[in-house]
């Protein structure tokens, strides 16, 4: 008789599986996006290009506000209070709407104090209807609560390949940004419906206003839109300071390593997204699996982000040569600077889940202030002799204080307590340091196409995986039991 599979085998399946079909939309609706994102910069150059950029980082800036911190509050409500889900949710959307309402005026008069051209305010005004987008992500926490995170992956995808073709049509007819963020936004709001109408299958929203309730997502979302605001502004505010103490060329360049370098970020995403209910669950009743949960994660994202960061400067200016062309090659280095920035960026997604499922959202939020003030010093301490990579390594260092600091407190707290963590991060740096010798032997020694090189790199980086002893057969094996039925009651 076959061995029944554990409770905790299947929960954990589920989570690799729920994790696994998400990663795989989102991968395709970046790699959809990005060329996208290719044809526009092409199309348009460096300096309008740089002025596009600059239009969605700016509306960013509102989107955050109309957010509100909602998103991970309500997958926590949802995983722990799922009778209350059609009537949480309602209330959700009738107050996002408002917050977007609201924002609508200072979206036009605040970038038309900033002294923007005619032609930029115009873009924005467009631009601005994307703030109801933000309503999507409502939606989504129906599927994350729940690991079905595979349906709003397919919607994704679907917008995507919609976008993709509109922009084709704009590039191939009449370049021009207003065309393209037309083109954003029908793709967008066909995806917003889609989502919309599936996620009724699951639970009916139900849009009777409970100030009560509202009131409480404000108060328990209140900690996470400030430090969401924080973050995006230290993440953000070094386009806005390159577009007023350089010029858009500048932005241009600076947006075009963005594009090659945040798709990565989707790998820490996916797992925080499909971990974060199970977290907040175990944190409260079982000591053991959150252990394990946090320690998997952790060691996960390590032995992921790093590779990436120590390669990626081998292929940076290749990469965007290839995609982007001779005009954007400057941003070769650029893009090997944030490459360092993924990897930290994929440990902070770990450590600002971890406070939020364990209640300690208010540490993330003070800490973000202190980033902000510490990245815009560097910003204007680097810009004016580094341009545009000076704001790439104040992103970086910032990243790197910010994941320091949440490291140490983790592995300190008296109730979080993950001290056992420094023995992956051991392991990871004695794999990555063996790594990057081998990188720079093949580098100096045999010259290959970037494509050969980045595929010889993984197999050699999988190699030591199972040299060290980071990932073992026995744990793959156990894994691929759950498809071929070994293991199964």
């Amino acid at each position: 008789m076959k061995e029944k599979q554990s409770g905790s085998g299947k929960l954990t399946f589920r989570v690799v599986n729920n994790m696994l079909a998400f990663a795989g939309g989102e991968f395709f609706y970046h790699l959809v996006n990005f060329f996208s994102g290719v044809m526009i910069a092409r199309s348009l150059g460096k300096e309008q290009y740089g002025q596009f950029s600059f239009i969605f980082v700016y509306l960013s800036l509102f989107e955050i506000f109309t957010q509100f911190g909602m998103n991970s509050i309500l997958t926590r409500e949802l995983a722990q209070k799922k009778e209350t889900a059609d009537e949480l949710l309602g209330n959700a959307v009738l107050l996002r709407l408002a917050l977007i309402i609201f924002s609508l005026p200072f979206v036009f008069f605040i970038v038309r104090g900033l002294g923007y051209s005619l032609s930029v305010q115009q873009s924005v005004w467009i631009a601005s209807f994307q703030l109801f987008l933000g309503i999507r992500s409502i939606f989504e926490t129906v599927f994350r609560a729940n690991l079905k995170m595979v349906y709003p992956a397919v919607w994704n995808v679907l917008r995507a390949v919609l976008n993709l073709g509109l922009v084709a049509i704009v590039a191939s007819r009449s370049p021009a940004i207003p065309l393209f963020i037309g083109a954003y936004l029908a793709s967008g709001f066909v995806g917003l419906a889609g989502l919309g109408w599936f996620s009724s299958r699951f639970v009916r929203i139900r849009f009777r206003p409970r100030w009560q309730l509202i009131s409480y997502l404000l108060r328990e979302s209140a900690p996470l839109l400030t430090a969401g605001y924080l973050s995006l502004l230290y993440c953000r505010i070094d386009v806005l300071m390159l577009s007023k103490m350089k010029s858009f060329s500048e932005v241009g360049y600076y947006s075009v390593a963005t594009r090659l370098a945040e798709p990565l970020d989707m790998i820490s995403n996916s797992l925080m997204i499909s971990l974060f209910p199970l977290l907040s669950r175990s944190f409260k009743e079982n000591r053991e699996e959150f252990e394990a949960f946090s320690s998997q994660a952790f060691s996960g994202l390590l032995l992921v982000g790093l590779p990436v960061a120590i390669g990626g400067g081998f292929v940076a200016k290749d990469l965007v040569h290839f995609f982007f062309g001779e005009e954007y090659l400057p941003s070769g280095v650029t893009l090997g600077i944030l490459f360092w920035y993924t990897f930290f960026g994929f440990l902070s997604t770990f450590f600002v889940n971890l406070l939020m499922a364990c209640g300690r959202q208010i540490v993330d939020a003070w800490l973000s202030f202190l980033l902000l003030l510490g990245n815009i010093g560097l910003n204007l301490l680097l810009i004016p002799k580094l341009s545009y990579n000076g704001s790439a390594l104040a992103t970086v260092l910032t990243e790197l204080i910010g994941t320091s600091i949440m490291f140490l407190y983790a592995s300190r707290h008296r109730e979080i307590k993950l001290f056992f963590l420094t023995k992956e991060l051991v392991t990871a740096l004695k794999i990555n340091a063996v790594f990057a010798l081998i990188l720079l032997g093949f580098s100096a020694w045999w010259q290959m196409p970037w494509t050969v090189f980045i595929g010889l790199s993984v197999f050699v980086y999988g190699a030591l995986l199972f040299l060290f002893r980071a990932v073992s057969w026995n744990r793959l094996k156990n894994y691929l039991s759950h498809w071929t039925g070994i293991g199964r009651g």
